[in-house]
């Protein structure tokens, strides 16, 4: 059995992992790209082309990290920004950056039907509203074509809390999951959409006074301790 966690209380978490922890936060961003290209290789997934859709946060700061990794490996990756870039967080702009030095080229568009695997690395844990619009649009036309993806941290659109959907949300094939299973991910439509879940470790800490608001399973504890 494993400790489900609300947004609120991963975000806690990761906060005081980068802060107090001191863990860098483009560590813990090169530790999730790792732990998703890792159960990319591990699955029986059609690589010739991948396209990697990547939000302004910190979700799309692993999305552009993933699409760095796999594109080292060999593989054709497209990256395309999910909102104006000059508005993107600084995690986004670092890995940005250096994607740029690898001689990676963004997509402005990109045609779902010519993918063969999608990365949904546009929003994670943070979501708390309905999703624009546009945005809402582009993710019916996705699944509609129906091509297998992988979301990182959390499917788009999905709330991490509660498990509904935000105006629309992406279909997983597998969701990669960061720390804790998210409780979003097994509540109303969260659980169908996310697909098969996968916890990843990627070595975030537990604050030693943080109170989960379900309750703690045998495999973890208040301590402060490694995720």
């Amino acid at each position: 059995m494993t400790q489900l966690v609300t947004a609120n209380e991963m975000q806690q978490i990761d906060q005081y992992t980068i802060d107090v922890i001191g863990m860098p936060q483009d560590v813990l961003i090169e530790r999730a790209a790792m732990a998703v290209v890792d159960v990319i290789g591990a699955g029986h997934f059609d690589l010739n082309h991948v396209l990697v859709l990547a939000g302004l946060g910190n979700n799309g700061a692993d999305g552009v990290a993933i699409a760095r990794l796999l594109y080292a490996q060999g593989i054709n990756v497209s990256l395309q920004f999910v909102g104006n870039v000059n508005r993107a967080k600084d995690s986004v702009k670092r890995q940005l950056s250096i994607i740029e030095a690898y001689g990676v080229v963004r997509s402005e568009k990109s045609d779902f039907n010519e993918a063969t695997l999608i990365i949904d690395a546009i929003f994670g844990v943070g979501l708390n509203n309905d999703l624009p619009e546009g945005l809402q649009k582009m993710i019916k036309a996705a699944n509609h074509i129906e091509k297998p993806v992988i979301a990182v941290d959390m499917p788009t659109g999905i709330d991490a809390t509660t498990g509904e959907v935000r105006g629309a949300a992406l279909k997983a094939h597998t969701t990669v999951t960061f720390g804790f299973k998210k409780v979003g991910l097994t509540k109303r439509v969260g659980g169908y959409l996310s697909g098969d879940t996968i916890v990843k470790d990627v070595g975030m800490f537990v604050p030693e006074d943080l109170e989960f608001s379900l309750p703690l399973s045998q495999s973890a504890t208040h301590e402060s301790k490694a995720i």
